[in-house]
């Protein structure tokens, strides 16, 4: 005997007046018409009509009441419903066997699923499980799932507007599907099916299969059907690579260095003006010039620096500006500093050509400038020590490049977990 024979039966439908037969009767509870698609109650002698459509239901990659052979046992789509989440709209079929009962067929994402619903339930917590000995690790958040579409024959009553709480678990290809709804708890085994032999045994109308997305399967972030967990580490190993050969690129092409060097002092309250600290030279068509500036300890100060670098050739002179600045004290939450002593400013694009770096300045107190400090006149100074040098690399641009290179696998990775 096929599958789908034994108990077969024809019912009228009291909505449309169309003959619908039904393949698993004495199972059957729930009947979606498959002339006008109303929901049907053909569990008792009477059919009742639970809720009148006046449209067919749409289009499923299945036809119903097809039969086909998959891993050795033949089977009849019996129902189709349509579902989604906040990411995903995927189809599931039920399929029946009289002898081996249903099982499901899941299209997500251009991927197929071959479900059997779990009578020993998995045990353990929140985020890991096991069943049959086998660990299971949830993948991504608990997603609320919903139905949108029905057609043909269920086991229980369903109806569009249904929704549900899912959660899946993954070890390697096999995924176990955890749905809960008005309190019941249910487990489905799912393992990957080639669309080939889905096709080989329903047909397919590919024009209603669900649209791929870029998200794989109902839940965001979850690993595709086959993928594995190392394939996240595979993602950092490859931002890193790209991280490093980067810095090396720039490396190279910052070109050959010169650098230059001097100490000046700069009055509190006061200013200097322009001291020559050197001399550099830009042999690429153009460099990066970096010029750091390096002083003594101090405490709520802070230096204003002017850089010049003057072309011999053409005596143009290109400018920047810098700044030192070091702050400390105490409040109710006790004692707290910020800033720095030593401070960076970089030229972008110099061409080539010789240059004298000349630097001025002008250093402050805060919250007022200090006085003479004794008889003799002295006045307070800061030492700045001044360091040019051409061939520098742009760090804020590699590190810019690392944050871009490494958000999606952390992003990934932190939507996996973060509810852990």
């Amino acid at each position: 005997m096929t599958a789908g024979s034994a108990g077969a039966k024809a019912v009228t439908c009291p909505a449309c007046g169309g003959t619908i037969e039904v393949r698993a009767a004495g199972f059957t509870v729930n009947l979606a018409c498959q002339h006008c698609g109303s929901l049907l109650d053909v569990s008792r002698r009477e059919v009742a009509l639970i809720r009148k459509y006046k449209r067919a239901n749409e289009n499923f990659a299945l036809e119903l009441g097809k039969r086909g052979t998959l891993f050795g046992q033949e089977w009849e789509v019996v129902g189709a419903l349509r579902r989604k989440d906040q990411i995903t709209i995927w189809q599931e079929f039920l399929l029946f066997n009289p002898y081996l009962g249903y099982r499901w067929l899941v299209a997500c994402d251009g991927e197929w699923q071959f479900g059997t619903m779990l009578a020993d339930r998995p045990q353990g917590p929140r985020d890991r499980v096991y069943w049959r000995s086998t660990p299971f690790t949830r993948m991504g958040r608990d997603q609320t799932t919903s139905t949108t579409a029905v057609a043909g024959e269920f086991y229980w009553r369903v109806k569009a507007g249904d929704t549900a709480t899912a959660t899946l678990f993954q070890s390697g290809q096999t995924m176990l599907s955890r749905e809960v709804s008005e309190g019941e708890e249910n487990w489905t085994q799912l393992v990957p099916v080639p669309e080939a032999d889905v096709e080989a045994a329903f047909g397919l109308r590919r024009r209603s299969l669900p649209r791929r997305k870029a998200a794989r399967g109902p839940m965001l972030f979850r690993p595709a059907i086959g993928m594995e967990q190392d394939d996240l580490g595979n993602m950092f190993k490859l931002a890193l690579a790209v991280s490093i050969i980067a810095a090396i690129a720039m490396a190279v092409l910052a070109g050959p260095s010169t650098r230059t060097s001097a100490m000046v002092q700069v009055p509190v309250g006061g200013q200097i003006a322009p001291v020559k600290v050197g001399t550099i030279t830009v042999r690429r068509p153009w460099q990066f010039v970096i010029i750091e500036a390096d002083t003594n300890q101090f405490e709520n100060r802070w230096v204003d620096l002017e850089y010049n670098l003057v072309d011999r050739s053409s005596e143009q002179s290109i400018d920047a500006f810098g700044l030192v600045e070091h702050y400390a004290g105490t409040d109710s939450d006790g004692a707290w500093s910020e800033g720095s002593h030593h401070g960076d400013t970089m030229f972008g694009h110099v061409p080539r050509g010789t240059y004298d770096v000349y630097v001025s300045g002008s250093a402050h107190g805060w919250p007022v400038d200090p006085g003479i400090n004794d008889a003799w006149g002295s006045v307070e100074t800061i030492n700045v020590w001044v360091e040019a040098e051409t061939g520098a690399m742009s760090w804020g641009m590699w590190w810019t490049l690392v944050i871009a290179l490494f958000a999606w696998p952390v992003t990934i990775l932190w939507w996996r977990f973060r509810d852990k």
